[in-house]
């Protein structure tokens, strides 16, 4: 009798990443799988799920060890009541250094729109791009708010 779920070709191709990546989450025991009678890799829709959250875990930019961290936490406690407050405390500070990730892009995002915008007005000046000459010239119509990605590229 085989057990039902999903091969890994099946999973590989419907998260768009290599089979390999798989292979290597289970191999770190991120995800784990079954056996068919043929001895292929099995994946129940649990298993699958989870390599979902770790894939989009890491694409913000968590570090594999943290994640197996994360989902391992809940396993060290006895009781909920034992685990919860661990779960709980690794939940919060994840969160914490994320929205501090957050606050980092989000601040680059402004400087880079502010750059953008002191650029726009460039596009018309036809005068030879030189240090000293644009330096001013940006000084001038920043009201001397030069963000410092615009003072790197003068």
């Amino acid at each position: 009798m085989e057990t039902k779920g999903t091969l890994i070709g099946d999973i590989a191709k419907t998260l768009n990443i290599s089979q390999r990546t798989v292979r290597y989450y289970e191999e770190l025991g991120l995800i784990a799988a079954d056996r068919s009678n043929g001895g292929y890799r099995i994946f129940s829709d649990a298993q699958v799920e989870r390599l979902r959250i770790i894939l989009s875990l890491k694409e913000i930019g968590m570090p594999l060890e943290e994640i197996k961290q994360l989902l391992q936490v809940r396993q060290h406690g006895v009781t909920g009541c034992e685990a919860a407050p661990k779960v709980v405390e690794y939940l919060k500070e994840t969160a914490g250094k994320l929205k501090n990730t957050i606050d980092k892009y989000q601040a680059t995002v402004k400087e880079l729109e502010a750059v953008i915008n002191i650029m726009e007005n460039c596009k018309a000046c036809n005068s030879k791009p030189e240090e000293a000459v644009c330096e001013k010239c940006v000084d001038v119509r920043t009201d001397h708010h030069v963000p410092p990605l615009m003072k790197t590229l003068l």
